[in-house]
């Protein structure tokens, strides 16, 4: 009877303890990692972002570029205008930039270059004639000068006008006669005397223009 009782409750025990597990801690090893990877990010010192709103900004699909930094014509003639103008020159002598002289000025000036390519005759009414003796003495250096290269009956071919030097009283143009490869640069002072006057020519300096297969033929 003893044994069949005890048999009993073993069976009854065993029953129970098989009814109401207990339910194990399963450690994932994704949580593991996750909860490290935030304690790092959480210790981190990090930067400032480099030009953030270029980061949301979509990129043209054609070009591959920031679409606000693309260059449009309107933009292109914009930037042009506000550029200076930029003028050839004469080395080490004079800019070409004719473009703020006083018009009257430049047609006494041309009219004046048409007649000396000509001749050195009959410019006196270009000068002031409290000054006419400066056009004397400027003829007769002239002509010194250009008789040692003269080879034909005008004296120059052609000529360019250089930018003005102006003042309240006095005006400055620098300019260069050409006869071939020779040259002449002058510096012509004016006045503004019922029209504009020359006061005073200066002789600058006169030469050869020489291009590389002169330079050769020099050499040999």
């Amino acid at each position: 009877m003893k044994k069949a009782f005890g048999l009993f409750s073993f069976i009854v025990f065993l029953f129970v303890s098989c009814s109401s597990p207990q339910n194990p801690v399963l450690t994932s090893s994704e949580d593991t990692l996750r909860s490290a990877l935030n304690d790092k990010a959480g210790k981190t010192v990090w930067t400032k972002e480099i030009e953030p709103e270029k980061l949301s900004v979509k990129l043209n699909q054609n070009i591959n570029v920031i679409s606000k930094d693309i260059i449009t014509p309107q933009m292109l003639n914009s930037i042009k205008e506000l550029q200076p103008a930029v003028y050839p020159e004469i080395k080490d002598y004079a800019s070409l930039d004719c473009t703020a002289m006083n018009k009257s000025l430049l047609t006494v000036l041309n009219e004046f270059c048409d007649k000396l390519c000509k001749s050195t005759d009959e410019l006196e009414s270009y000068f002031v004639p409290e000054y006419f003796f400066n056009y004397v003495f400027f003829k007769a250096d002239f002509e010194e000068i250009v008789n040692q290269f003269k080879k034909d009956d005008a004296l120059f071919d052609r000529y360019v006008i250089c930018k003005a030097f102006e003042s309240e009283s006095l005006t400055q143009v620098p300019m260069r006669f050409y006869n071939k490869k020779d040259y002449v640069d002058l510096s012509v002072y004016l006045t503004y005397h019922n029209g504009y006057k020359i006061t005073q020519i200066e002789v600058i300096r006169w030469g050869k223009i020489y291009g590389e297969s002169d330079k050769e033929q020099s050499k040999k």
